[in-house]
């Protein structure tokens, strides 16, 4: 009794100790036994060690309850098709310290180091079912883990320039419907303003793609068709679609080139058609309309 109160107190005085961090023979060849009442019933351990184990069981017992628990080693059958029996087993104390999703965790309670060494001793009995990490084992890891790295790697990569492209592609496709909408303001919309000049359509396009990287390569050529009359103005050699009524419309376009270039550029063989990455490449985005005037 004397030794059961002394391991109590040397508990209260470890405090808050996480006693899980004890070395842990998972799914042991054990069945454990306690009586809740009814028949008794061997339940499954998920993990066992010299200080404690976790019992898969619906009960939900109070942490702190001292439970009586039997452990019972069961070993295979050596005829093909034989049960597993059951084959020496040990009983001790032990107190609930914590709930799981589908059991609860106890820490083992000795009256004596005695029987604190004979559970070390059954427990070093009990062949375990999954054997701990070779140090072969561990540099496999480490080699399929630089395996896999470079392609890690150029996954992030190209996702990256993949994003990249896609916000330049829109980008460069709203700009030039912009430029579209104030290029085929003039007299006839309201208020009567003056239509705007070249300048001022290809400044408000260089605004709006301020946001890209590369903006120097920024093209961007004015067209109007007035019944086959084209005017154009500005860099780049897009030129306006026919237009179905040219009698009644003048057809206003505005062409927006752009050379998009990868945030990450890698190797590449541009004579072999290989590339790592997203190459560099034009994106060329053209918006019509028609000007009332």
């Amino acid at each position: 009794m004397k030794n059961w109160v002394a391991t109590l107190q040397r508990w209260a005085a470890a405090g808050d100790q996480d006693r899980r961090r004890t070395s842990r023979t998972p799914e042991p060849s054990i069945k454990v036994y306690y009586w809740d009442g009814s028949a008794p019933e061997g339940r499954k351990l998920r993990d066992i060690s010299a200080t404690g184990a976790y019992i898969v069981t619906a009960e939900r017992w109070y942490p702190g309850t001292i439970v009586r628990l039997i452990l019972q080693e069961f070993k295979a059958g050596t005829a093909e098709g034989e049960r597993m029996h059951p084959s020496k087993s040990t009983t001790l104390l032990s107190r609930v310290v914590r709930h799981g999703p589908d059991g609860v965790g106890v820490e083992f309670v000795f009256s004596s180091p005695e029987q604190h060494a004979a559970l070390r001793g059954f427990l070093s009995a009990i062949p375990q079912t999954r054997s701990p990490r070779k140090p072969e084992e561990i540099g496999e890891a480490l080699l399929e883990f630089a395996l896999v790295l470079p392609l890690l790697f150029l996954l992030i990569v190209n996702t990256a320039n993949l994003a990249g492209f896609l916000f330049g592609w829109i980008t460069v496709t709203n700009a030039a419907r912009s430029g579209a909408q104030y290029m085929v303001r003039g007299a006839s919309t309201f208020g009567a303003p003056a239509p705007a000049a070249a300048s001022q359509i290809t400044s408000m396009i260089a605004t709006d793609i301020s946001s890209l990287p590369n903006r120097a390569s920024l093209a961007v050529r004015l067209c109007t068709n007035n019944n086959g009359v084209v005017v154009c103005a500005g860099s780049g050699s897009g030129s306006p679609p026919a237009d179905s009524e040219p009698i009644s419309y003048v057809l206003a376009s505005v062409d927006v080139t752009y050379t998009y270039r990868p945030f990450f550029p890698l190797w590449e063989f541009a004579n072999l058609g290989i590339h790592a990455t997203l190459p560099a490449s034009k994106i060329h985005r053209q918006a019509s309309m028609r000007m009332m005037q």
